[in-house]
């Protein structure tokens, strides 16, 4: 499962557009948007906060079209090989940056969702000697 969330109205489309790219590509992804802001197909919470620290907490995978800094406050990782991946989105759909776990799903998710919805893919790690090209 892939918790996709948005906080800001201005990046819903951007969050409803990632969840279609991820379904289409055969993953099973749900929007999660704060309960002040209208999203279609989204389950609407009170806390966008808490409901990225609860989905951490439950081991999904993680989509943030918001603020990074809102993201690693609630997520609080435990374990490198235990935790699930997480990826941040800009608030304008620019920039897709894996933020945990890359060389366990977070870069490769990072390039599907840049690609999906023409944004650039910002990988930080390096990369292992059996991905090189």
């Amino acid at each position: 499962m892939i918790a996709i969330f948005s906080l800001a109205q201005e990046s819903v489309a951007i969050a409803e557009k990632v969840k279609r790219v991820l379904l289409a590509e055969g993953f099973d992804a749900e929007l999660i948007c704060s309960e002040l802001i209208s999203c279609e197909g989204g389950k609407k919470v009170k806390s966008v906060y808490r409901a990225i620290k609860e989905n951490f907490k439950q081991k999904k995978n993680i989509v943030a079209v918001l603020p990074m800094g809102v993201v690693v406050r609630a997520i609080e990782p435990k374990k490198k090989t235990e935790d699930p991946w997480v990826v941040c989105i800009d608030e304008n759909g620019k920039w897709v940056i894996p933020v945990l776990n890359g060389h366990r799903g977070a870069n490769k998710f990072a390039e599907l969702i840049a690609a999906g919805i023409s944004a650039q893919a910002v990988i930080t790690t390096f990369k292992m000697m059996n991905e090189r090209e």
